[in-house]
């Protein structure tokens, strides 16, 4: 093969004449700081030595340390390195030049020796001071800035082995060692293809530092197009970039004007006006090739190869891309350089017409291409533990923050190790953005709150996130249609005649319009047939409580998460389901109820909320208790009744709600369980059930009836045991099949415990209900104690319980007072009038079971001829005691006031009045008519002789408000019909 031909070079005329004037102007100025100190010299004279020195020194050693701040060592280390000593010829020539040049400068150095011998010290200040303000300010502490609150993670790339989360290290290596072995070959471009975020710019990083160890072998030149995107002429900002680059690392001086030559050269001609002359400037004749030889020359005279690392250029647009394309093809003559274009060929090939002429360029320019793919499990070392061990890069973000979110990190790692990992890796599939969603969760300052107390589905509240970062449009879709109590397109429903949730009719057309991945969220998030929820009617409560696609009712789910996202509103976890799991969880463990419910969370002076959800959620699991754990929920709960209130806003109270709770205990963990696994729920193990209700065998002294009842609870504990035991009745379908045969098989071991639901409601309910009577005799009837009144002086506080305890000096009030809010009074007033109507209508009833609950009084006091003797001594007890006004002169008002207390309503009655009214029907309230007539006739004269139909005096029910003054009349009326009906029937007895 031919060698190639060179021809020599034109002398470097610039660079020689710039060393010459050089050299000149620093003998000059050497010479004229002689005469300015040689002036000054006589001044001091007659200081002594140091004082000379000093300041000498104090000179020297600012222009020293000036010196080495601005690396003026390493620039003579490359100047002696270079070994250009025809350029340090020409600076000693320039030197030598000035002693040839003193006589034109006479005048300037008279001037000189003339002056003032005080302006060398000027000068020698004013050159300390020019050189010490930016060494001062170069060296001046910084002052510390304040941490901010909320720190995020940076897209950067990364600069050092260490900070490498992609195991690219080995990869960049190889990479690098290739380009270094591939030797000088004009026009050798390595193209490095990867799609955005997957870390090209962090790899060349690496790559660079490889190619740093090799530093007196090759130069890098990072050129990034897209910081020069708007400038008309790209090469030219190479040629500079290049230059620079070149300048940095070696003592070079001619390259400079090689470099702008070439840069005017690509620029072509250019137009000049001048008094309204249009001039035209032509380059001078030398071709491009002849200039791009030239720094060629400069390049192999140095040694030096260079890498020119074209970054970025599949961010600028198909036609600025051709551009960089072009400009870098002018520069291929450059044996000595090396091309590494960095870029995605999927979004440069997107256009229709430039990005297809990209293509070409590139199948044109790449040599050799490098493709960079991220595994999913290299992002999901990181999401799990890389991050503990790179502060470099997650310094900013500090570690016990991370700690906080390492639950929903570590939820994202799963995903992308499942299999569904290949579709969520257009959303997660780099570092990129992982920083971005782990940078969302901070702005939510999700660290803040501890998710593992919260109801939130973490994969459904990454889902959301991830179509809130890529599909905002569909997001805030979402976020219209199911929020502010809306149901729309996207939450499931289900109907009531139908067992499987469904999506509403438009899901499906959402879905055809947002393809691709934001279709795979959608289907993720909402499709019934892909969450698989199976039977609605048997779903579990924490599937119910957690999933995004509710949010019908009370589990809107979907509002939760969207106000998460957006409003960055975390709900209290008193709202929580898991909150209630938790602590049930823990009471599994062996923890005591008491020390749960003694946390904060469960304080009752706040709320009943906390332990109305405890407790649903520990019945609906007590299946599975150990005796010890159902022998504590059981006395806790019992323990428990009187600090709730009697009634709420919305709904019965949360103390009459407990006891189907307790009973529910007792028909799931009261009975047959073992530390082991519970025995079969035959006759024989479940009767423990009855034992526990009657205080029997090892629960002597502990029985039910008596500590619900005791006499510390008084009438409120009254009512809660006849509630207890209405509640045990069989026929009325409260699906406790094991306390029903328990109360069976302890009132007849040989009684069959299934057929008919009256026969087996009758027969388990006869002894409980003798019990439950025979205590209240002794309590009351035996004691002459009157029921009636004490109801109606049960403290406020019994009412209220803990949570309302702030709410007695309302409830204290006048209930008919006009002065201030009585609402609460009121309410206290009616819940009085309730208890005592409650628990004697259920003690007196006789009604035999028919869908409502066996009456008490439908029994005998002892015996099984069921022959009503109960209800018998009840209204004995009732009329001879309670209402006589031989016992006291107000009992007469007890029995008005039950007269009051139970008005039928217009609707029922069929009448035309308004309001509640008077009926032969109501007026007993269980009591039995004949009774109530035989008392009436007894005191008739007496009660009316009273005059209270001018009294003031009211009745408040839950339902109405009766008054003396109106409703008195009405009353008596219909005690007078019952009389005369009872009267007529008995005569006709008689007859």
């Amino acid at each position: 093969m031919a060698a190639t031909k060179h021809t020599m070079k034109m002398p470097e005329l610039l660079v020689f004449a710039k060393m010459f004037v050089v050299g000149l102007v620093a003998a000059e100025v050497c010479r004229s700081t002689y005469y300015l100190g040689t002036a000054f010299v006589p001044a001091i004279a007659d200081f002594p030595l140091w004082a000379k020195a000093i300041p000498v020194l104090i000179g020297l050693a600012v222009c020293v340390v000036y010196a080495i701040n601005r690396g003026a060592h390493v620039s003579a280390f490359q100047m002696g390195q270079s070994l250009r000593f025809d350029l340090l010829i020409a600076m000693c020539l320039g030197a030598w030049s000035n002693e040839l040049a003193m006589p034109w400068l006479l005048k300037f150095h008279a001037a000189l020796k003339a002056a003032d011998p005080y302006w060398a010290p000027v000068f020698l200040l004013l050159f300390c001071t020019v050189l010490l303000s930016p060494l001062v300010q170069w060296h001046w502490p910084r002052r510390r800035q304040t941490p901010s609150q909320f720190r995020f993670l940076a897209d950067e790339e990364i600069r050092q082995e260490t900070d490498d989360l992609l195991s690219n290290e080995t990869q960049a290596k190889s990479f690098a060692e290739t380009v270094l072995a591939s030797g000088v070959h004009s026009g050798l471009v390595f193209g490095v293809d990867g799609p955005w975020g997957v870390g090209k710019t962090s790899f060349i990083n690496l790559a660079e530092r490889y190619w740093e160890r090799a530093a007196d072998k090759v130069i890098v030149c990072r050129f990034e197009p897209l910081r020069y995107a708007s400038e008309p002429d790209l090469a030219d900002r190479l040629i500079r970039d290049l230059s620079a680059a070149i300048q940095r690392k070696v003592f070079a001086p001619e390259f400079r004007p090689a470099a702008s030559r070439y840069s005017r050269l690509i620029k072509g001609k250019a137009d000049v006006s001048f008094l309204g002359f249009k001039l035209s400037l032509e380059p001078s004749q030398e071709t491009v090739d002849e200039l791009l030889d030239d720094i060629d020359e400069v390049l192999r005279r140095i040694g030096r190869r260079v890498i020119v690392v074209i970054d970025d250029l599949d961010r600028l647009d198909a036609k600025t891309v051709n551009n960089v394309l072009f400009a870098t093809r002018r520069t291929f003559k450059l044996s000595q350089a090396t091309y590494v274009l960095c870029y995605d060929t999927e979004v440069l090939a997107g256009g229709k017409e430039e990005g297809s002429r990209a293509r070409e360029f590139l199948e044109k320019f790449v040599t050799v291409k490098l493709s960079l793919f991220v595994d999913s499990s290299s992002i999901r070392n990181f999401l799990q533990r890389d991050w503990e061990k790179s502060e470099s890069q997650l310094g900013s973000v500090p570690s016990d923050t991370m700690l906080k979110l390492g639950a929903v990190l570590n939820e994202l790692a799963e995903i992308l190790s499942g299999d569904l990992a290949a579709k969520y890796l257009p959303l997660l599939g780099d570092l990129r953005k992982v920083k971005r969603f782990i940078n969302a969760i901070l702005l939510m300052q999700i660290e803040k709150t501890n998710l593992g107390r919260t109801d939130f589905n973490k994969r459904d509240l990454i889902n959301l996130m991830l179509l809130h970062l890529n599909y905002p449009g569909l997001f805030r879709r979402i976020y219209a249609e199911e929020t502010e109590g809306r149901s729309g397109t996207f939450s499931i429903r289900r109907k009531y005649d139908e067992p499987d949730f469904k999506n509403a009719d438009g899901f499906s057309k959402v879905k055809d319009v947002h393809p691709g991945s934001a279709s795979f969220l959608l289907e993720q998030l909402f499709d019934v047939e892909v969450l698989e929820l199976g039977d609605g009617r048997n779903i579990e409560e924490s599937v119910l409580r957690s999933r995004a696609c509710f949010n019908k009712g009370d589990t809107r789910n979907l509002e939760s998460f969207l106000k998460l996202i957006v409003r960055f509103a975390t709900p209290e976890p008193q709202e929580t389901f898991v909150l209630y799991q938790t602590a049930v969880d823990q009471v599994r463990k062996g923890r005591s109820i008491a020390s749960v419910l003694a946390e904060a969370e469960f304080a009752l002076e706040r709320t009943e909320t906390a332990h109305d959800q405890f407790w649903r959620v520990l019945v609906n699991q007590a299946h599975d208790f150990t005796s010890p754990t159902a022998e504590d929920a059981i006395e806790t709960l019992v323990e428990y009744l009187p600090r709730y209130s009697s009634f709420d806003n919305d709904d019965r109270g949360l103390r009459p709600r407990s006891i189907y709770s307790l009973l529910r205990l007792l028909d799931r963990a009261g009975w047959g369980r073992t530390v082991g696994r519970r025995r079969a729920n035959t006759p024989e193990n479940v009767i423990e059930v009855a034992w526990r209700i009657f205080g029997e065998q090892a629960y002597v002294g502990k029985g039910l009836l008596e500590r619900l009842a005791s006499l510390d609870r008084g009438v409120l504990g009254w009512n809660d045991l006849m509630l207890f035991r209405l509640q045990c009745s069989a026929d009325r379908g409260g699906q406790l099949y094991n306390l029903h045969t328990a109360l069976i098989v302890h009132q007849d071991p040989s009684a069959m415990t299934s057929g008919l639901v009256s026969k087996l409601a009758l027969l388990g309910m006869r002894r409980l209900s003798q019990q439950v009577f025979a205590l209240f005799k002794r309590t009351y009837i035996d004691a002459g104690r009157n029921f009636i009144a004490e109801a109606r002086e049960v403290p406020v506080d019994a009412f209220l319980g803990q949570a309302f305890a702030h709410l007695h000096e309302q409830a204290s009030l006048d209930p008919g007072s006009e002065q201030g809010d009585t609402t609460i009074a009121r309410r206290v007033a009616s819940a009085r009038a309730f208890a005592a109507s409650f628990v004697i209508y259920q003690l007196s009833n006789a009604l035999p079971p028919n869908g409502s609950g066996v009456g008490c009084g439908h029994y005998d006091e002892v015996g099984s001829e069921d022959g009503a003797g109960i209800s018998r001594l009840m209204n004995e007890y009732v009329f001879g005691f309670c209402f006589s006004p031989l016992v006291s002169g107000d009992n007469v008002l007890l029995f008005l006031d039950h007269c009051l207390a139970h008005l039928s309503s217009p609707f029922h009655t069929g009448r035309d009045e308004e309001g509640y009214v008077a009926t032969k029907s109501g007026l007993p309230g269980g009591l039995d008519p004949k009774a109530m007539v035989r008392y009436w006739l007894e005191h008739r004269d007496h009660i009316r002789g009273l005059g209270l139909q001018d009294s003031g005096r009211c009745v408040y029910t839950p339902g109405y408000t009766a008054f003396y003054r109106d409703d008195l009349d009405g009353v008596f009326s219909v005690l007078n019909e019952l009389a005369e009906e009872v009267t007529s029937s008995t005569t006709i007895q008689n007859d």
